[in-house]
């Protein structure tokens, strides 16, 4: 029973974490006649053979998987909702007989079927155009919905950017044209072939990969969630901060590659120095303003564990000014989180003491690790499975052996018995009918106490 609930858990993780959509966007309908599928007006009786109303028409959308128990039905055939299996829709009534969906807003020629399931590529689309036959509210005897024509689409396609073109043209009297177009794409944060992979970039320097779903940097970054700059490849004892390119000197460094020790150079120069930042050179060494420090006056002070630049202090959440010195009351909070009580109140996606760690993230980091320990139990019950079997038939090889031999046995014991005691009637009966000596009777009857000794 819990490995049964196991699965299902399993399951219900791989249905959360795929999201995507089927889209289509319908472009022209030509019902030149105003006729329905049976080639009788919508309207009703015409008039010297032309029908004398239009069609009030409609579309219905079903998405369903590939299922040979209705793809081998002659069409048309009109699914209930429960056979849609990836979905359904129906528009209300969008015009005539001819119907030029792309001069009507977006949200109407525009249909879209979203799904919250693994996208396995093979689908079915079945649409049916219908005339709608209430009239002042009331409909007309029989159905209140008349076919006008249908399609169906089997094919196989993956989430992507380009759309699929489909035109269905009815040769017949009825003179139908139906031209739309389709996709599929996966939702936001959601890439992948089956909209399977969940990604969410956790800073303006990284995107998703559109293939994979993985974070990818952009030029210039790296780290976990791409904050960290990449430093010129010359730069030997400096950092560059938030700056790609930058070389900003370590204490007691200085140079253009900060190649150079500070002492050294002091050490060596017989003339004034270049002090940095506002410093002056008095008594053989720089005299530093208050917000600076080291022997040129190169490195800004930062108070609270900030980061010293050239032109300020890269402060930590909680702290601001030139130094880092004014603490705020409330934390700076991400994504969007925001501040009671001098700390973070996070969304729901979100978690830590500045709201800087994505939950999704660590769900996704879980699945896999879930998927392997599922992969392990089940190559493990395999193996199970496939010893058991064995055992099982070295058993029932060695038993059949056995009861063959105990057969042979029993069928030689009673061949060998039925033998001496035909044998001892034929004694008795020559006995009786031959009056034979009494020694060859005793001869013949030890014999046969021989051969019974031997069974």
């Amino acid at each position: 029973m819990n490995f049964y609930y196991f699965i299902v858990f399993f399951l219900h993780i791989q249905l959360c974490l795929s999201s995507g959509k089927f889209e289509i966007e319908l472009e022209r309908l030509i019902n030149r006649k105003g006729l329905n599928i049976n080639g009788t007006c919508c309207s009703g009786p015409d008039r010297f053979f032309t029908c004398i109303q239009p069609c009030k028409t409609f579309i219905r959308f079903c998405l369903r998987n590939q299922n040979p128990n209705l793809d081998n039905i002659n069409r048309p055939l009109i699914l209930n909702n429960q056979e849609c299996t990836y979905g359904f829709d129906e528009t209300p009534i969008l015009g005539g007989n001819n119907i030029d969906f792309t001069r009507l807003p977006k949200q109407v020629n525009l249909i879209v079927l979203p799904f919250k399931f693994s996208w396995m590529g093979d689908f079915v689309l079945h649409i049916d155009i219908f005339n709608d036959k209430t009239y002042d509210g009331q409909p007309y005897p029989g159905s209140v919905r008349e076919l006008i024509m249908s399609t169906t689409i089997r094919s196989i396609i993956y989430p992507n950017s380009s759309w699929h073109h489909s035109q269905t043209i009815d040769s017949s009297l009825t003179s139908h044209e139906f031209s739309f177009r389709y996709r599929v794409s996966c939702s936001t944060n959601f890439y992948g072939s089956q909209c399977s992979r969940f990604c969410s970039p956790l800073s303006i320097h990284s995107r998703c990969d559109t293939q994979t779903g993985d974070i990818i940097c952009q030029q210039g970054w790296t780290g976990i969630d791409c904050n960290k700059a990449i430093c010129r490849q010359d730069c030997q004892h400096g950092h560059c901060l938030n700056q790609p390119g930058q070389c900003i000197c370590h204490h007691g460094w200085t140079g253009i590659n900060c190649e150079i020790p500070i002492k050294h150079l002091i050490k060596n120069s017989n003339e004034n120095i270049n002090c940095k930042n506002g410093g002056k050179y008095l008594e053989s060494k720089c005299q530093c303003p208050l917000d600076f420090q080291g022997l040129l006056c190169e490195e800004r002070i930062c108070l609270n564990g900030g980061l010293s630049s050239l032109e300020k202090c890269i402060c930590p959440p909680g702290y601001q000014g030139k130094q880092c010195e004014i603490e705020l009351k409330c934390p700076i909070c991400r994504n969007n989180g925001r501040c009671e009580d001098n700390k973070c109140i996070c969304s729901k996606e979100f978690i830590g003491q500045y709201c800087e760690i994505d939950i999704r993230l660590i769900q996704k980091k879980e699945q896999k690790i879930f998927t392997f320990e599922f992969i392990i139990i089940l190559l493990f019950i395999i193996i199970f499975l496939i010893i058991l079997i064995i055992i099982t038939y070295l058993f029932y090889k060695y038993y059949n052996q056995r009861q063959k031999q105990i057969k042979q046995i029993k069928e030689i014991t009673l061949e060998k018995i039925w033998t001496i005691e035909s044998s001892s009637t034929n004694i008795f009966k020559e006995s009786n009918d031959k009056l034979l000596d009494k020694k060859d009777i005793n001869l013949k009857l030890k014999q046969i106490d021989i051969q019974a000794s031997l069974v």
